[in-house]
């Protein structure tokens, strides 16, 4: 509401009291009415340039949603009524207008220099995500610019930490950004495949060995399993076995359901893997989130079934356990956080446990998957994390290291730096390569970098074991795997035949495995049936022939 000034004569005062008491009961309605302003909206960031992943229901970046600013609504202003008591009509009044404010000059820095927009940024030793990691920058700090890349998507920063890197996408820039200067930076260390010669014949891990992961648990598939498995010329098959399924009470383990598994592998001549996740409700902590697997309070209580697991079945066909599954991702970490120390207790105790029960068998470390998400909340970087584990004494507590190179639909012989212009060649509809370059959309780069961090290490005549890989095909059968409607089951078979032939061709990739057999026959329909090279009713996919002629032929000796 304007207030008039009373500049004329004090007769007018007693018209403005009238009017005044005359208004109240509606300038009250109207304060009353006000509304008020939304409240901002939180957004999240992550940390890098992040491509969409399985299984996260995404994994690029978040859009910002705007916060919403408060407008201030104006006050009504009030319409003059006439006093009744007086025939000659009030004189109008003109209100005198407010001075308009001058905003204040905003300070411009004399320097480029950039504000943090994401949560925690990563800052690397140079432009990409290809680089290693050197330190992080919070939410909200100012530093100052040095340097540009190129391309003008990363800036070269000035830090408590140091000299480093950061993606352009979380940031804002302020002051003369024109004014940076160009930086050369060498290319990052990306390993070449003739490097596997120079790290000489693996010590552990077994040899190379052809495998598909298959569900045998409480079904009646192991024999068919088997059979497809002699069928395909394939000697190495996975389960996973879920600890809560088989102890469900402290002490009280039956690993019936298992034995049928172990005695038709026995009986075909095939070796198993054992991948065991997911702890009973009796093993976690209080409180556990109960829609999500998760590990133990006590390391202890896993590795007590574990060494039992190995001691029952020791010198049968099954070889090896792997122990848990893509620890990197904060639902298969029951929602906890995401802590590569807690995960080497755990992997410790389990060695432990399990070479005290069965010497021969071989101990694999839960497999991390590619997430290109690294906030280190939902997922974090699978490189970043196996270079944690391998600090926490991982080489020691291993016989093969398992990984997850993720196919997408990208093809197996190309790396992530020219995935974008790969399936561009083709055509595609998802376009997550080209959006966020990142070594996780191509199995290729992902198998390369983890080899690379093993030799960084020492580890290298230690054996990788892809405990899952493959490209899902035939048309997505969930919203958040959209890159299988790009691949068609002709792809899907020469790249599994292709990646094969090129891990076989190493001497650092150990058993590997197909990811997967019959989730087409016992869960069709759902996301994981996208990979299956079976069909509901076990008919062969073109996948499954492909690889049965390439072992037949020579193609995959």
């Amino acid at each position: 509401m304007h207030h008039h000034r009373n500049r004329h004569h004090a007769a007018l005062s007693l018209l403005l009291i009238a009017t005044t008491l005359a208004l109240l009961p509606l300038l009250n309605a109207c304060s009353r009415a006000k509304p008020t302003a939304p409240a901002a909206t939180t957004v999240t960031r992550i940390t890098d340039p992040a491509p969409s992943a399985t299984p996260l229901p995404t994994r690029e970046p978040a859009t910002a949603t705007p916060v919403p600013t408060a407008t201030a609504t104006p006050t009504p202003t009030a319409t003059a009524i006439p006093p009744t008591a007086t025939p000659t009509a009030a004189p109008t009044l003109t209100p005198t207008p407010a001075p308009t404010a001058t905003p204040a000059a905003t300070a411009t820095p004399e320097f480029a220099a950039l504000t943090v927009n994401a949560d925690v940024l990563n800052v690397r030793s140079g432009p990409s995500a290809a680089y290693p990691v050197v330190g992080r920058l919070q939410a909200g700090i100012f530093v100052r610019i040095t340097g540009k890349n190129a391309s003008g998507d990363w800036w070269q920063v000035e830090s408590e930490s140091g000299q480093g890197w950061v993606a352009g996408n979380w940031v804002t820039v302020t002051g003369p950004a024109q004014e940076v200067i160009e930086v050369a930076v060498a290319p990052p260390p990306t390993p070449k495949l003739q490097m596997a010669a120079a790290a000489g014949a693996p010590a552990g891990g077994g040899s190379f060995g052809y495998g598909v992961q298959a569900h045998m648990v409480h079904n009646d598939e192991a024999p068919r399993v088997m059979q497809a498995v002699q069928d395909l010329g394939f000697s190495w098959v996975k389960q996973q076995v879920e600890w809560r399924v088989f102890e469900s009470s402290q002490g009280n383990i039956d690993f019936g359901a298992l034995d049928n598994i172990v005695n038709q592998a026995n009986s075909a001549g095939v070796s198993l893997l054992f991948s065991v996740v997911n702890s009973p409700a009796w093993a976690r902590e209080s409180g556990f989130d109960q829609n999500s697997g998760g590990p133990p309070a006590d390391p202890q209580t896993y590795a007590n079934f574990v060494g039992r697991l190995a001691g029952k079945y020791c010198n049968t066909s099954l070889k090896a356990i792997e122990v848990w599954n893509e620890q990197n991702m904060d639902y298969e970490w029951g929602r906890k956080p995401l802590d590569p120390a807690q995960y080497m207790k755990l992997l410790r105790a389990a060695f432990n446990s399990i070479r005290s029960a069965c010497p021969s068998m071989l101990v694999i470390s839960g497999a991390l998957t590619p997430t290109g998400w690294n906030d280190w909340i939902r997922a974090a970087d699978d490189f970043e994390y196996l270079e944690r584990m391998y600090q926490l004494g991982l080489a020691g507590l291993s016989d093969g290291i398992g990984v997850h190179p993720s196919g997408f639909n990208v093809p197996p012989n190309v790396r992530y730096q020219d995935a974008c212009a790969a399936i561009q060649r083709t055509g595609n509809s998802f376009n997550g390569p080209c959006d966020n370059p990142h070594h996780s959309w191509s199995a290729l780069s992902t198998m390369e970098g983890v080899y690379n961090i093993m030799r960084t290490y020492g580890d290298g005549n230690k054996r990788i074991w892809p405990t899952e890989f493959g490209w899902a095909a035939g048309g997505a059968f969930d919203a958040r795997y959209l890159y299988a409607n790009d691949n068609s089951y002709e792809e899907q078979a020469a790249w599994t035949v292709e990646f094969f032939r090129w891990m076989r061709s190493t001497n650092f990739v150990g058993p590997a495995f197909l990811w997967n057999l019959n989730f087409r026959v016992v869960a069709n329909g759902s996301e994981k049936a996208q990979w299956g090279i079976v069909d509901p009713g076990w008919n062969p996919l073109q996948v499954y022939n492909a690889l049965r002629d390439a072992r037949r032929n020579g193609t995959l000796p």
